[in-house]
């Protein structure tokens, strides 16, 4: 979908919503929750595998020849596009359902999210609170309000939605650990260390395969200059997600803070290797390199490094 047509889907959806059109269908499954503390929202998959979305989106468009002005299958349709990544034509496609049924909170935190996809927090986040308003007590929709506002460095309002959250349902794990970054990027490091070690402990006991939790809790560690106690979080981290650069990176980090450079170096090389274009994984390579007198080593780094940072200013 061009540009011009984007714009039309967004007027499109305010026009239609504001009008009201037909009554809400109770028939929409509701959107994949949204991704952990951490994660971007622009990650958030389905849980089929590409095969299987191919396969339902034949079906769906297959039916729409039957039956083009099925509000069901066209919202069906939108978000089987959006989790296929394809944000444009998920977004055209909604703004047709729309003008045949009226969508609901999940519908329209789907719309939101492909928002999310596109870099336009703006309306996601204006989206996200039409939702809100709909269904006050929508858990999935409250969370990915917050995590807009919050890449939207709308910590204050993240902070309130967090809290809401965390009235409606005390142990929304997500919630606990979203709240502890932002008190965290609030400048409120006692708050922030007792919600994101609630939700690494809570991680625990409930035996979640996420390293989300604990990595957070291992970052704000690090950056506290508490790598001694930042490191079993962080290792507890990467063995939940062996591929993962940034915990890898940050256990690195650690490791060498706490005077095992060896160690440290060899995270450090994984994480570069997994992510050859992070410039700052070069630098901090760079870093344990010149600290242990291996001048050529350092130098290529930092090259490497500032080649990558380059290029990302000029994107």
């Amino acid at each position: 979908m061009s540009k011009p047509s984007l714009q039309l889907a967004k007027a499109g959806l305010a026009v239609l919503l504001a009008a009201g059109t037909h009554p809400v269908s109770a028939q929409q499954t509701p959107a994949k929750s949204a991704q952990p503390g951490g994660i971007s929202l622009r990650g958030e998959t389905s849980a089929q595998p590409d095969s299987a979305l191919a396969d339902t989106e034949a079906r769906l468009r297959a039916s729409l020849q039957q039956d083009p002005k099925s509000a069901d299958t066209l919202y069906e349709l939108a978000l089987v596009l959006r989790q296929q990544n394809r944000p444009r034509e998920s977004l055209e496609t909604y703004t047709r359902a729309a003008q045949i049924q009226k969508p609901n909170a999940a519908q329209l935190r789907s719309a939101a999210l492909d928002y999310v996809l596109l870099d336009d927090y703006e309306d996601a986040v204006r989206w996200l609170r039409i939702a809100v308003g709909m269904e006050p007590k929508n858990k999935d929709v409250l969370y990915s309000l917050g995590r807009c506002l919050y890449t939207e460095n709308l910590f204050s309002d993240a902070e309130k939605v967090y809290l809401r959250l965390l009235a409606l349902d005390p142990t929304h794990l997500k919630a606990e650990e979203n709240l502890g970054l932002t008190y965290d990027a609030q400048n409120d490091p006692q708050q922030a260390e007792k919600a994101l070690r609630t939700a690494a402990q809570w991680a625990k006991e409930r035996g979640l395969q996420d390293p989300w939790p604990y990595l957070d809790l291992g970052i704000f560690l690090l950056d506290q200059a508490r790598a001694a106690e930042a490191q079993s979080f962080l290792e507890r981290a990467v063995e939940l997600d062996p591929k993962s650069a940034w915990a890898l990176e940050k256990l690195g980090m650690a490791l060498v803070a706490n005077g095992d450079s060896k160690r440290g170096v060899r995270e450090l090389q994984l994480a570069a290797s997994i992510a050859p274009n992070d410039p700052k994984v070069h630098f901090e390579l760079g870093r344990v390199y010149r600290a242990a007198g291996q001048t050529e080593k350092a130098r290529a780094e930092f090259e490497i490094s500032k080649s990558l940072y380059g290029k990302h200013s000029q994107e």
